[in-house]
């Protein structure tokens, strides 16, 4: 046996004489420039590149394996240049890659250029033609390395050092007009070994053109120390520090200046991955957190958020932004948010989310499965004052236009409905708030439920409690077939129209409590559609009320008299009038909306009206009457009999764009005969004065004469 090893170890020792000697020889003997034209066949018949090398190659053998290669071009046929490369030089110590190490001596990679281009036919310089395919046709599998196959540890790494310089690559796409470049690409390494940290920086400018016009432009640098233990597939980046400068057009001439801090870890046999100790900043935007996540294949992610309170309009100036118009200049001055990361597999969870808006909070949840994208969100807040953030009311100028000019042509046919949005929708959201503040109106309560999964979104509450009164009101709109449907019903109860019309127009002139049903159907992607195929029923009440200021009742009573010439009397004791039992129906059929049971006493009017109003042809026939009832106006304005019963009606037919004081008119009918009744007594009574009264045969003449005269 001692035998044996002394020969077979001397059989191993003049092996590894002969391959020094021969690794010397080769270098000596043998120049790999010789080999140039060798090299670019096997390079265009193998790899279907063509190759152009106008600089020198070197190499080595033993007991470093090294190639050094300067000045080399890379394309395929009939393409444009795709790469090229000043110098690259790499060795690797040959009896450390024996024993299963890789021992290297510095990588060197400088001016590496990448030249990326498509064509508007979608064509592109990289693509490999035909030629450079395999002839079978057919694309080998990679095996696993000698490591994975048997189970053994992974090649352990020493690097001396890594230098990447002077990298640019650029991609043109002619079909978009668009292009971007990476210029002066530099990575650099201390020495790099398994189980140890090292450091490393990194840095470059990217430049982003649109119709060769410079749009942005981005300066990055980044340094951190990296940790690579590929036999327990560990890595870790630890004190990452990284900043970026973008300038260009979205930020108008501004320098937006970001930067990241963070650690990170990963270990892939455990399926873990840690983000710690975050820190992004942009400029007075300041966020910071830690994240875990575990189980790749479903993760499960956990941590922390938090964004320090901010000023949103400073924000904004500082990336070149205008400032959002407000009422109230003092908002979007204090802005936070805070949040945990946690839930389910496979989902991304925001919980105990706390968003501070200025003086309003708001607390919620939200959780959105990494798989099928479905969200669920809640967001509950206090008080928010909405008009302190809406614009600041400007003065219209005024525009006049002829008569008729604002008439519609018909509503358009164009979609204004988003079907393909709506029925991407996965989500489930409620909202509420305490009290909300807008357009003067103060609500309460306010709940907003929404559901949209499939193409159906129903939106199950709108509702909100305002002025002794709720709102309760539905909307469903169903995409998953053509046409869109939609259903709506409203629920208004009990509102007081006074305390309403006080804060929406400083004035309480109409008091009362307001209430309506509506329940409408309609169908189509655009308004004209939806317009015509309304269906539905809706009805107004309002039991009770007041209109503040003038006694209609008597001042219609007044203007009665005045036509009839039966003499008024002028005194108003109570300048307010009351009014009960205001009600009406509506039907909807096809966007033709008819009304025939309209009425309300007005004390002593009643005031009914039916008509139709087409919404699709944009006019109107309605008729409003008003009807003295007998024994009524005597306290302040005696009624002649002759008027009590009679209904004074006012037509109102027309388009929409017709006058106001056109389009609805007394009756001239009823004016006319009431009036000719009048004359028809007045000279009855002259006449039977005249002709002394009595049943004789001239009275009876006179009636006669009358009766042809006034036809009655």
């Amino acid at each position: 046996m001692k035998t044996f090893l002394k020969v077979f170890g001397g059989l191993v020792a003049l092996l590894l004489i002969v391959i020094v000697a021969g690794g010397v020889l080769l270098g000596m003997f043998f120049d790999p420039n010789e080999y140039k034209p060798e090299i670019k066949k096997l390079a265009l018949e193998k790899g279907g590149v063509q190759l152009e090398i106008d600089g020198d190659l070197g190499w080595s053998v033993f007991p470093w394996l090294g190639i050094e290669i300067n000045q080399i071009k890379v394309s395929y046929p009939g393409k444009p240049q795709l790469a090229e490369l000043n110098q690259a030089q790499v060795s690797v110590e040959l009896p450390a890659l024996l024993s299963g190490n890789v021992k290297m001596s510095s990588i060197l990679l400088d001016g590496l250029t990448l030249n990326l281009e498509k064509n508007k036919d979608g064509s592109t310089n990289w693509a490999v033609s035909g030629a450079g395919q395999q002839a079978s046709g057919t694309v080998e599998t990679p095996t696993p390395n000698a490591a994975e196959a048997s189970g053994g540890a992974a090649i352990a790494l020493d690097i001396e050092s890594i230098a990447i310089t002077n990298g640019n690559i650029s991609y043109v796409d002619a079909a978009a007009g668009s292009k971007v470049l990476l210029k002066n690409f530099t990575m650099t390494s201390g020495k790099v070994t398994t189980g140890a940290f090292f450091p490393a920086e990194l840095s470059f400018q990217a430049e982003q053109y649109q119709a060769d016009q410079k749009q942005m432009t981005v300066d990055a640098a980044l340094k951190a120390q990296f940790f690579l233990d590929l036999a327990n597939q560990q890595y870790q980046i630890k004190g990452l520090e990284s900043t970026l400068g973008l300038t260009g057009a979205p930020f108008n001439g501004k320098t937006v200046n970001v930067k990241l801090d963070a650690d990170i870890s990963s270990d892939l046999n455990k399926e873990t991955a840690t983000l710690s100790d975050l820190s992004l900043s942009a400029a007075n935007l300041i966020a910071s957190g830690d994240v875990t996540v575990t189980s790749f294949s479903k993760p499960v992610i956990t941590g922390n958020l938090k964004v320090a309170q901010f000023s949103l309009q400073e924000l904004l100036s500082s990336l070149g932004q205008p400032a959002i118009e407000t009422t109230d200049p003092d908002v979007l001055k204090a802005i936070s948010f805070n949040a945990e990361l946690g839930g389910a597999p496979n989902t991304l969870g925001l919980n105990k989310m706390s968003l501070k808006l200025d003086d309003t909070s708001f607390n919620g949840n939200l959780a959105m499965n990494l798989a099928t994208g479905s969200i669920a969100f809640n967001l509950k807040g206090d008080e928010l004052d909405a008009d302190r953030y809406l614009p600041p009311a400007k003065e219209q100028p005024a525009q006049a236009s002829a008569a008729g000019s604002d008439k519609s042509a018909g509503y358009s046919k164009e979609p204004v409905v988003p079907v393909e949005l709506l029925k991407g929708l996965d989500l489930d959201v409620d909202l509420g708030l305490k009290k909300l503040l807008i357009n003067g109106l103060t609500l309460s309560n306010l709940e907003l439920d929404t559901s949209a999964h499939g193409g159906l979104v129903n939106m199950s509450k709108i509702n909100a409690d305002m002025y002794s009164g709720t709102l309760r009101n539905s909307v469903v709109i169903d995409v998953r077939k053509s046409p869109t449907r939609f259903h709506v019903k409203k629920n208004i109860k009990g509102i007081q129209i006074g305390d309403l019309l006080k804060d929406m127009a400083d004035t309480d002139r109409l008091t009362g409590t307001f209430n309506t049903q509506t329940d409408i159907t309609a169908q189509g992607e655009s308004v004209y559609a939806i317009v015509n195929s309304l269906n539905g029923n809706s009805n107004v009440t309002m039991p009770d009320g007041t209109v503040k200021g003038i006694d209609i009742a008597q001042t219609i009573c007044q203007g009665f008299n005045n036509v009839a010439a039966l003499g008024v009397n002028a005194e108003q004791v109570d300048r307010s009038t009351p009014f009960a039992d205001l009600s009406s129906n509506f039907k909807f059929t096809n966007g033709v909306v008819s009304n025939n049971d309209l009425i309300t006493k007005l004390d002593a009017i009643t005031l009914r009206g039916k008509g139709k109003v087409s919404l699709p042809a944009q006019n109107l026939d309605y008729r409003l009457g008003l009807t003295i009832e007998e024994n009524l106006f005597k306290k302040t304005c005696a009624v002649n009999n002759n008027l009590e019963g009679v209904e004074w009606p006012v037509n109102c037919k027309g388009s929409f764009d017709t006058e106001p004081a056109k389009l609805c008119r007394p009756d001239a009918s009823v004016l006319k005969e009431l009036l000719k009744q009048k004359a028809k007594k007045q000279l009855e009574g002259k006449l039977m004065d005249k002709l002394g009264g009595g049943e004789g045969s001239k009275t009876e003449d006179a009636k006669k004469l009358l009766k042809g005269l006034f036809g009655n």
